[in-house]
Parts: structure tokens; C-alpha cells; sequence
């Protein structure tokens, strides 16, 4: 049976984990990252060192993901730059918008309205893919299938966060519940700095630091056990998504 492939293209590193981590409960195996191993096919997404000339900036390698007849990469930008910036790609690397059989986003709607964050996708997208869809959640079912996700659920405004802490309510109540006393005595001031939805993610990340000390959300969600069987209503909208997206049964 021949290899159908896809293109994911997610705001951050912490989307990135989420997702493969949806992914690896629907019977998908993760890359290890072994040169040798790589399908041919995502060759072109092989990093060049160093990035544009500078020394510091991060290795764009997606991950990667698979079943016996589907191969999904999932491609983390930073920002804006998914839709400003990642768009460029098909001019040199044509294969990853006409021989995939899907191309999906998924992005955080943060103070934004989930309608607006997909409208402007749209307008990024169409170009490459005409029957990209307009409107939070849905997903073109034409010969390449087209779709968008908006963090946490297509509806409020929130980032992946907002989706993972009832997550962390189902399998970690004793940390979260610590968690938020702990948070609760800080005084005003010491959050004065923070933007819109930083104390859901200093919640998730308080919670990190005990399962995965010293590491990140991005960590914790990839490894711990806020994305599985007992969160299962809780991400049970995305996982239908991936599956009309992918076409996965």
C-alpha cells in the first residue's frame, strides 16, 4: 500500500507535543530522529546549519509521525511566521502542497476571535490551497484535504493551556489543586507582568516542575499523562478533527 503523507503546521513547540501526543494515541510511532530512517519524501525538511547565517537560531526539523500507510510532519513556527513566513515553502519545496494528502493548521485563538484566526489563515493559505477552509474547526474533504484547528476548542478565545488544565483536573487533582494555593500567594504586583492566559500556563508549568523537574510545558504534555485515555472527552473535538483531516477511520 503506497505512503499518503501530511503537512501539520502548528504555532510553537508546545502545540507541536500536543498534537503528536493526539497522534500517538490514534496508533501512530514518533521518529527517532536517525538520519538513515528519514522517508525520502520529507527530505527537503532537512535542516542546513547554520539557519540564514545565524549561529542561534533553532534547527526547523518537524516531528514526525507515522502508521503502515500515512506520514504526518508536524511543522512548529514560531508566530506569525505560519502564516507569513512557512507559506514560501511551496515555492521551493512543491511536493509538500501538491503530493500530501492533507495540510492541516493548528493554532491558539490567544485574545482573538477563533472565527478572525481562521479567516486570516484562509487568506494565507488560499493561494496554495484553494479550498482552505474559512471558519474554526472545519475541513475541506477535496482531493487534498484542508483544515483548521483554533486552541483550546474553536470557540473561546485561550491557548493550549486552556485545553490541558482540565486535563490536569482529571488525572493530576491533588497537584493542581496545590498548584493553585500556590500560585494564589503571590501578591498582585508579581503578576503585573503577565499577559492574558500566562497564569493558566504558570499552572501547567507549576504542575511540570514536580513531574518533570527543570523541564517545560512542551515536556510535560509530551511525556506525562494529561493527553491520554482518562482525558479522553476532554480532547475528544481535536481527535475528531485529526481524524476528518487525515481521514483516518
Amino acid at each position: 500500500m503506497a505512503t499518503r503523507y501530511a503537512v501539520i503546521g502548528v504555532e510553537g513547540p508546545h502545540d507541536q507535543a500536543f498534537v503528536g501526543k493526539v497522534l500517538m494515541g490514534l496508533g501512530f510511532r514518533e521518529f527517532g530522529g536517525k538520519a538513515s530512517e528519514l522517508d525520502p519524501f520529507w527530505e527537503k525538511f532537512k535542516p542546513t546549519y547554520p539557519k540564514n547565517g545565524k549561529l542561534y537560531d533553532r534547527l526547523d526539523m518537524p516531528s514526525i509521525l507515522s502508521t503502515a500507510d500515512l506520514s504526518v510532519a508536524l511543522y512548529a513556527a514560531g508566530g506569525t511566521s505560519l502564516k507569513t513566513i512557512y507559506p514560501k515553502t511551496f515555492a521551493n519545496r512543491p511536493e509538500y502542497r501538491d503530493g500530501v494528502a492533507a495540510f492541516g493548521i493548528v493554532a491558539d485563538a490567544d485574545n482573538t476571535d477563533p472565527a478572525r484566526v481562521a479567516g486570516d489563515y484562509a487568506t494565507a493559505y488560499r493561494p496554495h490551497f484553494p479550498q482552505f477552509p474559512g471558519q474554526p474547526g472545519d475541513v475541506d474533504t477535496g482531493a487534498i484535504r484542508t483544515g483548521i484547528y483554533v486552541l483550546p476548542d474553536n470557540v473561546q478565545h485561550g491557548v493550549l493551556e486552556t485545553l490541558v488544565i482540565p486535563c490536569g483536573d482529571v488525572v493530576y487533582p491533588r497537584h493542581m489543586g496545590a498548584a493553585r494555593r500556590y500560585l494564589g500567594e503571590f501578591e498582585a504586583g508579581d503578576k503585573a507582568h503577565w499577559a492574558p492566559f500566562d497564569e493558566q500556563k504558570a499552572l501547567v508549568a507549576t504542575v511540570a516542575s514536580v513531574l518533570q523537574p527543570g523541564s517545560t510545558n512542551t515536556v510535560t504534555i509530551k511525556r506525562d499523562g494529561w493527553i491520554g485515555p482518562a482525558t479522553a472527552a476532554q480532547v475528544q473535538p481535536f481527535v475528531d478533527f485529526l481524524k476528518r483531516l487525515l481521514n483516518l477511520p
